[in-house]
């Protein structure tokens, strides 16, 4: 079963805004180190039931400008539309080969897989891989798949974990009803109730409208 692994949070100034989530929430959170070959770094909130919080921020415009990566470009339009917000989400998987038999096998258009990579402010490097699907029925933003080369993104301190799980991710369309098949197709997902899929830590909603939000017990980005 996919989980859900983290929020993307374009901000054109990542330490200060998760700062303020920190002093508003009472919640820990930390750097997270520079992505050199897409120009872009980031601070990071990591949470219950391995997933996190990332505010993504544009280092080297030239580079990032110039990046063939969906999500770096996609974080590069932010940055030039100054819209600072929720922006996307990954899904993690162990089995993204699977997926790709079954993209290839079924005619899912896709790009990647992307390697990523990231030097974590105590000099180690953290290692990716990232494949993103996508629909010309729609022009929602679908999740992309992650798999993580060992244990994943974790803070090697685990105090530095919050204790808050994901209640719930939300995706909103103005066709709903047309995302709803779409993430079935795609991602081999059952729907459980109306508009609602089960993550393997936390829940998958579906609804109209036009932005992604995701909710942490009290605390909804």
């Amino acid at each position: 079963m996919l989980a859900f692994d983290h929020l993307v949070i374009y901000s054109k100034n990542p330490k200060s805004h998760q700062e303020l989530f920190s002093k508003v929430h009472k919640l820990q959170g930390m750097e997270g180190g520079t992505h050199q070959n897409w120009g872009t770094f980031n601070h990071l909130a990591f949470m219950a039931e391995n997933s996190y919080i990332e505010w993504l921020g544009v280092q080297d415009e030239a580079v990032a400008s110039a990046s063939d990566n969906p999500l770096i470009q996609q974080t590069y339009q932010a940055h030039l539309k100054k819209q600072e917000g929720p922006i996307q989400f990954a899904l993690r998987t162990t089995e993204l080969d699977n997926f790709l038999e079954h993209f290839d096998r079924n005619n899912i258009s896709y790009s990647g897989p992307f390697p990523g990579s990231r030097t974590k402010p105590d000099g180690t490097k953290l290692e990716w891989k990232m494949v993103f699907p996508f629909s010309e029925q729609t022009d929602s933003p679908l999740p992309f798949l992650i798999e993580w080369n060992g244990e994943g993104n974790v803070p090697e301190d685990k105090s530095l974990i919050n204790e808050q799980p994901l209640d719930q991710v939300i995706l909103r369309s103005e066709d709903a009803n047309n995302l709803k098949q779409i993430f079935q197709t795609i991602y081999q997902m059952e729907e459980e109730n109306p508009f609602e899929f089960d993550l393997d830590n936390g829940k998958l909603i579906i609804e109209q409208g036009d932005r992604i939000s995701a909710v942490y017990g009290n605390v909804t980005f």
